[in-house]
């Protein structure tokens, strides 16, 4: 048995099987929403999309909506990948065993948003070239602290100075950050450091310039995206 969608030699996937049924089990309200929101998006992350305006307004639940869009991607990919045709998919449905008037329904849904199947496998590819090698970055936890300066330490123990651990000679005004990154597999890693209210100052300033050389360097390479031409 031989799947066109999935590649020589590939199959369904546990996770593909359980997506398929849940889109299935979909009103037509609900693959509404769900079109609508492919076809408009600029970014295919359903899970950041599940608390937008439409999202959240709809009757899917967030487990709903991000299994559909996930299993929807995956036909939209293998489809521009193998240059398939519709028929060549419904064959596969087919095969997988599901009834022929889902299919067929499936199919108008396909018919739908097939113009945007190579813009899906373009933001597959680019979030794999933007998060390949490297960790990225996943969130930054930052507060301020209000550290007391005294004027001995309460350890080593003084060994014969006329200094006070208890003595109270100011404050220093300091910025702690936490960066929680995560790397290709998934893994957390994380990285805490201080800050002095001067090294805030440099590093605000040095982001500014970097956004500066960002933005000099989009317009440069403006001509060598097929994304923005």
């Amino acid at each position: 048995m031989e799947f066109k969608m999935f590649g020589p030699g590939g199959s369904p996937s546990n996770r593909f099987e359980k997506g398929l049924k849940t889109l299935l089990g979909l009103d037509e309200a609900a693959w509404d929403v769900i079109a609508s929101w492919i076809l408009t998006t600029d970014q295919f992350d359903a899970e950041e999309a599940v608390s937008s305006p439409a999202i959240a307004a709809s009757s899917l639940l967030p487990g709903q909506f991000i299994e559909s869009v996930e299993v929807l991607q995956s036909i939209l990919k293998g489809w521009h990948i193998y240059d398939l045709r519709l028929t060549e998919i419904q064959r596969d449905l087919l095969l997988m065993g599901h009834p022929r008037e889902d299919i067929e329904r499936l199919g108008r849904l396909l018919e739908r948003i097939a113009p945007i199947k190579q813009r899906v496998y373009a933001e597959d590819m680019r979030f794999d070239y933007e998060n390949a090698v490297l960790p990225t970055l996943e969130d930054v936890d930052v507060v301020c602290d209000l550290r007391p300066i005294f004027e001995d330490y309460a350890y080593p123990l003084p060994e014969g100075n006329t200094t006070s651990h208890t003595r109270l000679l100011g404050f220093s005004r300091m910025v702690l950050v936490e960066l929680l990154t995560e790397d290709f597999h998934g893994r957390t890693h994380k990285l805490a450091f201080q800050m002095t209210e001067q090294r805030l100052t440099d590093l605000q300033a040095a982001l500014a310039r970097a956004s500066e050389q960002l933005a000099i360097l989009k317009a440069k390479t403006r001509d060598l995206s097929t994304e923005e031409r």
